[in-house]
């Protein structure tokens, strides 16, 4: 999560898909298809090191 918050707050990405995705993480809802692809894009494109966040959310 605290990579989506690094995301928004840095003003990189779209902020409602991501507001939408952070919302249903807190719910421990996992993000489905076109949300995780954009999730893993913009993480590989900014913050490459928190990739793995990704995996933990499989």
């Amino acid at each position: 999560m605290k990579s989506i918050i690094i995301l928004m707050q840095n003003d990189k990405g779209d902020k409602e898909i991501l507001m939408r995705i952070l919302n249903d993480l807190n719910k421990e809802k996992k993000p489905f298809g076109p949300d995780k692809l954009y999730l893993k894009s913009m993480l590989e494109r900014h913050i490459p090191e928190d990739i793995d966040l990704l995996e933990s959310l499989e």
